[in-house]
């Protein structure tokens, strides 16, 4: 089936069922408010909290949609059910970032507004989209969820098609992993993508031949539910468009968005370490994006640099793959991006390459190094090539943060009291994130 704009109502697309869960009676609580990305020009709005969907969508009539639950009561969120909305949360923003995207539990919608008035307010707000967790497909029919295709940057719509839905109950399965598989696809079909098929068979949905395990890939907008990886892709034919490209272009929703880490020795970022010698995680961390359509190579994508000093001796440092939103110095699961760490010496110069451990998401170099300047060089794998689908590029872009230790701390500028009209000024070097 093809999907996309026709005349000006999109069509239907949805994700595949995967698992199944057990039913609750559809209640609104309140869920944590999260937001990857405040002041992005567009917003994908989480709703785990439930809606009460006054008419038809899609042919079907939603009704009093329960709030996302494990234990069968939609009336509140336990601290179980918070870990997972916050994991599947960080899960999708992963997919968005360097996008001007941000990824949100937080409503748009005035708050003195029913859900009749946010229903209308939403087909009224350009660049967003709101996205229903929770209930199952009963009032649908099977699938993991289900989105109308291309409205994001539409001006107006109506008929709630700026609202798209995915399904716990007895579509997806209440994991955060399986939930953010079709959170992600169907706000492709929101920003105008379409699936992406298998080459290898001509089936509509990808899963890359199923592949699962460490180091295993699945485009997004085909089947990423078993994947380690669920990435965007590029493919060889009409059904298999660049997914990346796409966003960039069919939305107007403005380029990619740099993460201010310097992309040349002349321009490396400070490496934030302590005093004690320990990489400052929060302060080391940045994205790789591709720089040209394809993104075959590694040289096709953005590449960060740090600077940092030795005071002689052994250092360790470690390039982690994804986003730390949830806690600081540890990697939230769902990582897109693959990176590779290089250390280069004060005239560039690569002295040495991390060493990728068996998950594919963590990249260590340790070694010895005389007093001096050098450089941490983070880049891309570059694209996997899948070999039961030769056509097709996975991109390996995403988020990092490095972690490690033995570093002498950067020289700041001596405070200085500059005494005028007897008046003490303190000067302070402010450090670039």
């Amino acid at each position: 089936m093809k999907f996309g704009i026709a005349s000006s109502r999109p069509l239907l697309a949805l994700a595949l069922t995967a698992v199944f869960a057990s039913f609750a009676s559809a209640q609104h609580p309140v869920a944590p408010g999260l937001s990857s990305n405040p002041g992005a020009r567009y917003n994908i709005f989480l709703n785990f909290s439930g809606f009460d969907y006054e008419g038809t969508w899609g042919g079907g009539t939603p009704g009093n949609v329960q709030a996302y639950t494990q234990d069968e009561d939609a009336s509140t969120f336990n601290p179980d059910e918070i870990g997972a909305i916050k994991e599947t949360w960080a899960r999708v923003s992963q997919a968005f970032v360097g996008f001007n995207i941000n990824v949100t539990t937080v409503d748009p919608a005035p708050s003195n507004l029913n859900d009749a008035q946010r229903k209308a307010f939403y087909d009224n707000k350009q660049y967003m989209t709101h996205t229903i967790i929770g209930g199952g497909y009963d009032w649908f029919g099977p699938a993991g969820g289900v989105s109308y295709v291309g409205v994001a940057q539409q001006g107006t719509t109506a008929f709630g098609m700026r609202t798209n839905w995915v399904f716990p109950v007895n579509g997806t399965g209440t994991t955060p992993k399986y939930m953010t598989a079709a959170i992600i696809h169907e706000d492709g079909h929101h920003l105008s993508l379409n699936h992406q098929s298998d080459e290898a068979n001509g089936d509509g949905y990808s899963s890359n031949n199923g592949a699962s395990g460490d180091g295993s890939y699945a485009p997004i907008m085909g089947v990423a539910y078993y994947s380690q990886r669920g990435t965007w892709r590029a493919g060889t034919n009409g059904l298999n468009a660049n997914d990346v490209l796409d966003l960039q272009n069919n939305l107007d929703i403005g380029s990619l968005i740099d993460s201010g880490i310097g992309h040349s020795i002349g321009t490396a970022t400070d490496l934030a370490v302590t005093s004690e010698g320990a990489v400052v995680s929060a302060d080391a961390q940045g994205w790789i994006m591709p720089l040209e359509s394809t993104g075959y190579s590694p040289d096709s994508y953005t590449k960060d640099y740090f600077k940092f000093n030795s005071g002689g001796g052994q250092l360790s440092l470690t390039a982690h793959d994804g986003t730390q939103f949830l806690q600081s110095g540890v990697a939230d699961p769902g990582a897109t991006m693959r990176s590779v760490l290089r250390i280069l010496d004060a005239n560039g110069n690569v002295l040495g390459v991390a060493t990728e451990d068996s998950t594919t998401l963590v990249h260590n170099w340790t070694g010895l190094l005389s007093a001096g300047t050098y450089f941490a060089e983070v880049s891309s794998y570059g694209a996997y090539v899948s070999s039961y689908e030769g056509g097709s590029r996975y991109f390996n872009m995403g988020a990092y943060f490095l972690s490690g230790t033995g570093f002498a701390p950067v020289p700041e500028p001596a405070t200085m009291l500059v005494i005028a009209s007897g008046v003490g000024l303190v000067l302070r070097r402010r450090r670039s994130k």
